[in-house]
């Protein structure tokens, strides 16, 4: 007699909850990830910034490892709050600015707040539709965090789209210029340091220009030549105090010459002189 049974479907649940559970873990050490890499590139010299961004990776890591070797609803949870919570602080950094530090938009910010929304989705989606049962709590409850699931991943992913529209980009060398017309040590050029960001980061003098730089952070900074080994091409502020301002004057040779803040070496800009 042909059998007539049908493939059993009953895992294909927990594999899609385990595959969930993965991609969550995963997207949470990427934005580990691309904090840590902040952080060592300059972010650590931020008060309370820096601080808050080491305490994200270690906490990406460890909820992110947890994720994987625990098929737990609760450790789904907070690590999805986590994610959403990580999201917030960067949309309000963008929005209003956090302990003294406005946030600037980045390619580095955008990609870890997208990663956050996914890990959010992915653990989130794990914890209230595929975790154990035994480990999902009143049935009520759960039905009611279910419906709020979707809304509330429309309302961060619309909240990421705003901040980031509404906020400045950072001018990297090759973007908009601003030029100061003159010739020799009449003319100046005024640069302000405001949110660990160069205003303007692109600007245009002729040869002999006197640059004052002001420091508007919380935080000492420089304005240093790139390339400090071409004679005719270094400059450099010195290390400038809360608050204060430093002068030096542009190459006499034309050319284009990369700038950074030597103590926070994410600043970047490019002085042209002609």
């Amino acid at each position: 007699m042909a059998s007539t049974m049908k493939p059993s479907t009953s895992n294909r649940p927990r594999s899609v909850g385990t595959m969930l559970r993965i991609l969550g873990a995963g997207l949470l050490i990427a934005t580990g990830g691309i904090h840590l890499d902040l952080y060592l590139t300059g972010y650590r010299h931020i008060p309370t910034i820096g601080t808050l961004f080491l305490l994200q990776v270690i906490s990406a890591f460890v909820l992110a490892l947890l994720a994987l070797v625990l098929a737990r609803r609760t450790v789904a949870l907070a690590a999805a709050g986590f994610a959403l919570s990580t999201l917030g602080g960067y949309v309000l950094s963008l929005w209003f600015g956090l302990f003294g530090f406005k946030e600037i938009r980045t390619t580095a910010g955008v990609v870890a707040g997208i990663l956050e929304i996914g890990a959010f989705v992915a653990l989130g989606g794990y914890a209230l539709f595929f975790a154990p049962a035994s480990t999902r709590g009143p049935a009520q409850l759960q039905a009611l965090a279910r419906r709020a699931f979707v809304p509330l991943v429309a309302v961060a992913g619309l909240a990421l789209v705003i901040a980031i529209a509404n906020s400045p980009g950072v001018s990297a060398p090759g973007g908009s210029t601003t030029t100061i017309s003159g010739s020799g040590t009449a003319a100046s050029m005024k640069v302000s340091i405001r949110n660990f960001v160069f205003y303007p980061a692109n600007f245009t003098v002729a040869p002999g220009t006197t640059i004052v730089v002001t420091n508007n952070d919380t935080v000492a900074h420089t304005l240093t030549a790139l390339n400090a080994s071409n004679p005719l091409g270094k400059f450099d502020t010195g290390n400038i105090a809360a608050g204060k301002t430093a002068t030096f004057a542009a190459p006499s040779k034309p050319g284009s010459y990369a700038f950074y803040c030597s103590i926070h070496s994410f600043m970047v800009g490019t002085l042209v002189v002609k």
